[in-house]
């Protein structure tokens, strides 16, 4: 039983008649941050027998269920006084169909090929707070209708109480359809911004096929390969400025401060920008102070504040512009200025422009790109600094201004310079490697630049053959993707480490899960190192190096 502090999980009905469609929506709910129970029926009339007799949290019905449909069951549902919330789910958007739901009294309409359990567990919580909201309501109206019987209230204080809860009312309402649109619009943007980088590798992968028949030069093919390296470490980008949004905003980060220098970091930010600055032909200059800097910070993150701000400056300048970076040292702090001639920003626009997915209002034709996230995750990592980000501007059309602050460290000691990383060689050890993932392009492309390094490898699709594979190989090391049909790969590195002949085998998961909870599942379930996808090969090496001196 739950304890008293702990909520009971939501109870869920699926009424959807396509197995797959199910399984899908299933699948997601299991992998919710939180206890969600499901009962699945296939049926409309199976449907509306549990909805009616049994008592259910919410209700998420597929929009098509064989001869009828599900806004049929939606308006019987309503019709037999149904009270619990009903999301209508489609698999692909229809803005007619939303609409028909929500004059249907749908609590949602959610576009199935676009959920994750994130999204989907936010509309769940969303429709269950909303049908909540109105039952405390209808309650307090109540209240205040049998207080106004037993003390003669006048007519004049009733109306004012009702008025005073219809105004709170239309407030939840409007912050709700609020929240809503705000969602719409990041589902929106992400999905365009994901694409975006997709046309480039497209066209990239098909001159690199061109190669073997002579269509192509190698300067040509080496064109089309640093195109795809510059759009995926892109998009890798934008997956980690999500990842760190969501760890910063539950408390999650931790800075890893060490003497740096300014300009070493001015440098990796300015190169990680550097796209963004070639790509719209703009004129970038830097201006550090004569004497070296010596910050107290995490490097990486102090780097990434600076490329986002510069990225943005860059975004939100017409080509051909300019910015600026400069830098000065105050008494007790570093002032470091991104100065660019861009669109500028609108005075009523200034106080929200670090707010999560705000985007300076342009006109529609332009698409300056972005999630909206940037200048929001640069100030908390500026304030997980001590320090402090702000933005000015003189109106539309007259550039912007974003000024960092950070405290300078009480002695300027020079930083110790890391030492330099040796070039990727070929391994002294050929090893025998298995490679399991339910995407066989990502497995068989993994495995051919470990071929090309020597080693042998060999490929399994799923969690039982994976297992077959091993005991049948005896490799070296394994490297598990963490969601694969049949079972999970945790559930094959536990048979791998319960079998004594597989005793000094090391395993990798390599994974796109890769939240801390994540991390913990792995380690317990036996694997020597948890990696995030993507994972390049010369990190591979490494670790298979570490392993091998170990034996």
């Amino acid at each position: 039983m739950p304890s008293q502090t702990e909520a009971p999980p939501l109870r869920i009905l699926l009424v959807d008649a396509d197995e797959d469609s199910a399984t899908r929506l299933r699948d997601l709910v299991a992998k919710m941050p939180v206890g969600i129970e499901v009962d699945w029926v296939r049926s409309f009339e199976a449907g509306f027998t549990r909805m009616t007799s049994s008592r259910y949290d919410a209700h998420l019905v597929a929009s098509r269920l064989g001869p009828l449909s599900g806004l049929d069951l939606l308006r019987g549902y309503h019709e037999a006084g149904g009270g619990a919330p009903v999301l209508l789910a489609g698999g692909v958007p229809d803005r007619a169909l939303d609409l028909a739901a929500m004059e249907g009294g749908a609590a949602g309409f959610l576009v199935t090929d676009r959920l994750d359990p994130e999204l989907l567990e936010r509309s769940i919580r969303y429709a269950v707070e909303a049908r909540r909201l109105e039952s405390v309501l209808r309650r307090t109206r109540e209240e205040l209708q049998e207080r106004v019987e037993e003390r003669t209230l006048s007519l004049e204080t009733m109306n004012a109480a009702l008025a005073a809860e219809v105004s709170e009312r239309r407030r939840a309402e409007q912050k709700l359809r609020d929240l809503d649109r705000r969602k719409n619009e990041f589902l929106a943007t992400l999905a365009h911004e994901l694409r975006n980088p997709l046309a480039p590798i497209s066209h990239a992968t098909e001159l690199l096929a061109r190669l073997e028949d002579g269509e192509v030069d190698r300067a040509a093919a080496e064109g089309a390969r640093k195109v795809i390296e510059r759009q995926v470490t892109h998009l890798v980008r934008l997956i980690d400025d999500l990842i760190d949004v969501s760890r910063i905003s539950h408390g999650k980060v931790g800075l890893r401060t060490e003497r740096v220098t300014l300009a070493s970091v001015v440098e990796s930010a300015v190169e990680a920008a550097r796209p963004f600055f070639l790509g719209r032909r703009h004129a970038l200059d830097v201006v550090l102070p004569a004497t070296p800097v010596v910050l107290d910070g995490d490097p990486i993150r102090l780097a990434q504040i600076i490329t986002n701000l510069l990225s943005n400056a860059a975004r939100y300048t017409e080509p051909g512009g300019k910015v600026l970076l400069e830098a000065s040292r105050g008494r007790d702090e570093l002032v470091l200025r991104v100065v660019d001639s861009g669109i500028g920003i609108p005075p009523a626009e200034l106080a929200h422009i670090f707010t999560m997915f705000a985007q300076v209002a342009t006109t529609p034709a332009v698409d300056h790109g972005g999630l909206g996230i940037g200048l929001a995750l640069a100030k908390q990592l500026a304030e997980l600094h001590g320090g402090s980000l702000t933005a000015a501007s003189e109106g539309p059309g007259k550039g912007s201004v974003f000024t960092f602050r950070l405290p300078l460290p009480a002695v300027a000691v020079a930083p110790v310079e890391p030492p330099r990383v040796a070039k990727r060689s070929a391994p002294a050890v050929r090893r025998r490697i298995l490679i399991v993932d339910d995407n066989a392009d990502a497995a068989r492309t993994l495995a051919d630049l470990l071929d090309l390094d020597g080693h042998e490898t060999h490929l399994a699709y799923d969690g039982p053959s994976a297992v077959e594979a091993a005991q049948r190989l005896h490799p070296d090391a394994a490297v598990l993707d963490i969601g694969l049909p049949g079972f999970s790969g945790l559930e094959v590195a536990r048979r791998l480490r319960g079998d004594p002949a597989l005793a000094g085998l090391f395993l990798v998961a390599l994974s796109g899960w890769v939240q801390p909870e994540d991390l913990a599942r792995s380690r317990d379930a036996g694997f020597d190192h948890h990696l995030a996808k993507p994972v390049s090969v010369a990190t591979l090496e490494q670790l298979l190096a570490e392993a091998a001196e170990r034996l």
